[in-house]
This record gives C-alpha cells, sequence and structure tokens, in this order.
C-alpha cells in the first residue's frame, strides 16, 4: 500500500468553513480578507485566467445585490450583501480550481463514506468527456441524413442509455483494477491518503489570521 500526502480534504473544510461563515456574519472586513486570500491563492498557484473568471462572474451579482438594497436607502446593508455576494463567487471558484474530486472521494471513502457510492460518482464524472464525445458523433452523423438534433430529442438520451451500458463491463474491470469489490467485507486500496501535519498548521494559521478581520 502506497501512503500519498493530499491536502484536498483541508482545502474542501477550510472553504465550506469560510462559506459559512461569510453566510451567517454580518462584516464587510471578513468578506474583504477572504476575497483577498482567493486573489493571493490564485496568485501563487498561477491561475491567473481562472482568477479573471472570478472578477467576471462575482462582479455582477455583487453589484445587483448592493444596488437592489442600496435604493431602499440601507447604505451598510447594501454593503455587506454586495461583498457576500462578490466572496461567495470567489470561494466557489478557488473550489472547482483547485479541489481534485477523485482525491476527496476516495479520502471520504477511507473515512467511512460508502465506498459504492463513492466510486459510483468517479464513474459517473469520469464519463462525461466519453458520452459528450459520443453525443457529438452522433449529431455530426444526423446532420449527414438531414436531420438535426436539439437537447430535448429523445434521441440523445437513448443514444447515452446505450453508451453507458456497452461501457458497463470495461468500468466494472476499471473498479477492480483499483481494488473496489462491491461484496467484499473488507476494504482494499493500493494506496491511502493522508494530510500532513503542515498542512493542517498551515490552514489553521490563515483561519484565525481571517477571524482577526472581524476586530477591525
Amino acid at each position: 500500500m502506497v501512503k500519498v500526502p493530499t491536502k484536498t480534504p483541508v482545502t474542501s473544510l477550510f472553504l465550506l468553513l469560510l462559506s459559512l461563515e461569510t453566510s451567517f456574519v454580518p462584516s464587510v472586513s471578513l468578506n474583504l480578507s477572504v476575497v483577498f486570500f482567493c486573489i493571493v491563492y490564485m496568485s501563487f498557484y498561477r491561475k491567473f485566467r481562472m482568477m479573471f473568471w472570478m472578477f467576471f462572474l462575482a462582479i455582477l451579482p455583487a453589484f445587483a445585490n448592493y444596488w437592489a438594497v442600496h435604493l431602499h436607502g440601507d447604505a451598510s446593508q447594501a454593503m455587506i450583501l454586495g461583498t457576500r455576494a462578490f466572496v461567495t463567487v470567489c470561494i466557489g471558484i478557488v473550489f472547482i480550481s483547485s479541489i481534485s474530486l477523485k482525491e476527496l472521494l476516495l479520502y471520504l471513502a477511507q473515512k467511512g463514506l460508502s465506498r459504492s457510492w463513492a466510486y459510483a460518482l468517479l464513474v459517473v464524472f469520469n464519463a462525461f468527456p466519453l458520452i459528450q464525445k459520443e453525443i457529438k458523433s452522433l449529431k455530426e452523423a444526423c446532420l449527414l441524413r438531414g436531420q438535426e438534433l436539439h437537447f430535448w430529442s429523445p434521441l440523445i438520451y437513448s443514444k447515452v442509455l446505450i453508451t453507458v451500458f456497452r461501457w458497463r463491463h470495461l468500468y466494472l474491470r476499471a473498479l477492480s483494477a483499483h481494488g473496489y469489490d462491491e461484496d467484499a467485507m473488507i476494504e482494499k486500496s493500493y494506496r491511502r491518503f493522508y494530510i500532513t501535519r503542515q498542512t493542517k498548521i498551515l490552514y489553521l494559521l490563515i483561519f484565525l489570521i481571517l477571524q482577526t478581520s472581524l476586530f477591525l
């Protein structure tokens, strides 16, 4: 068995706590501190394109919330809700750009999550690119026959079901190769994820530093 260090579970928990805190604590300074953290995080990992999308997607809901509340004359509440909408989008972008869903599900499976449920989700997400490719091929084949398919066309969904059923034995072989056995009473895995002490301390310190913004 190979032990693999991971920071995905701690990062997920950290972002979840920040999202809950910013949702219930009315603090502009906290919201701005979390936005600053998201910018530093994205800059550290050189994800400048995702940072651009973060600001592009966050500015509209933030301005809409601010303007809707400001029209009623409550400027302080408008600022809180505006920055809260902005920070919510920022946390979401950081989550989808930095979290490995595979590592997270496998780590949770080690901690008691149903392995059948975890592996089923992995199969579904890994099958998306192949299903999209099959749908694209189907649309192109129908265009050659003078027929245009739309997303509501039942032929697309029937094709997806047939394709998934055809690939079923391939995914079962892949799951068996990764140590999954639905009828096994004990867990089998060729690698085990763990969180280093340095990672825990680092995220704890960052969380405590962000809490100081509540007293500013």
